[in-house]
């Protein structure tokens, strides 16, 4: 009985979390849109979370694209098949590793670091304060980096397609002997336009959900220096479970 409690008590406690997101999305779709619609903060949020990202997406990027050719080499060699090498990692990189790994990592980092921002401001009463002064939190400080990430991400993840391209032609011409030329032909003739729609459909879903998750985390933390940490350990738990989950069902709608 007390398992079942405990479990009971988990689900209701995930339900809740899920509401108050879902309650926080619609409150920042109904205020955000409305004028003054504070392109300067969503410019200024987007060089924090996007531009500042970028060199860590490239470096993932890179070594994914050339750790999946190199997998996927390794395996069609004992065939005779590496010619085929940009055919397979084309499919395997644009809809699915690029995405899902930048808004793991690159996605998290963003989420965390709107927690931790603020987090500190709830603690040390600004949001109060912002209240105070007759302007609403969520349309000041959610609805531009909610914009931010959603833009940033999708933006983000179409140079490491690229970029796992290149990483991928490099490891197939140095290591397997396939030219580079003869790779990016077979790897662009293999992707359909279904792949060149999931990717950035991807990334603006896994964006949406970084900004809103990060801003719900934020505005909840307990009153407290260690509950910046604690909910800040929080958000990057839970956006990586909300991210694959969101991936899992986005392929199902895909493919």
């Amino acid at each position: 009985m007390n398992g079942i409690e405990r479990f009971g008590a988990l689900v209701l406690s995930g339900l809740e979390w899920l509401g108050g997101v879902a309650r926080l999305v619609l409150r920042v779709l109904r205020v955000g849109p409305r004028r003054p619609f504070g392109f300067d903060d969503i410019l200024h949020q987007t060089v924090e979370l996007g531009v500042r990202s970028l060199p860590i997406a490239m470096l993932i990027t890179l070594f994914i694209g050339m750790i999946l050719t190199w997998q996927f080499g390794w395996g069609l060699e004992d065939f005779g098949a590496t010619m085929a090498l940009g055919n397979v990692v084309s499919v395997g990189l644009v809809p699915e590793l690029v995405p899902s790994m930048l808004a793991i990592t690159v996605g998290v980092k963003m989420a965390a670091g709107m927690t931790a921002e603020l987090g500190s401001m709830k603690v040390t009463e600004q949001i109060d304060a912002i209240a105070a002064l007759g302007a609403d939190p969520y349309k000041k400080l959610v609805w531009p980096r909610v914009c931010a990430s959603t833009l940033s991400l999708p933006l983000l993840i179409a140079l490491g397609n690229l970029i796992a391209m290149l990483g991928g032609m490099l490891i197939a011409e140095w290591k397997f002997g396939v030219p580079a030329g003869y790779f990016y032909e077979t790897y662009i003739d293999e992707l359909e336009p279904l792949n060149y729609i999931a990717s950035p459909v991807k990334g603006v879903t896994f964006g949406a959900l970084v900004g809103a998750i990060g801003c719900y985390q934020g505005f909840n933390t307990k009153i407290g220096t260690e509950a910046v940490g604690a909910a800040t350990t929080d958000t990057v738990a839970a956006t990586a479970i909300i991210i694959i989950i969101a991936d899992f069902y986005l392929n199902t709608l895909f493919f």
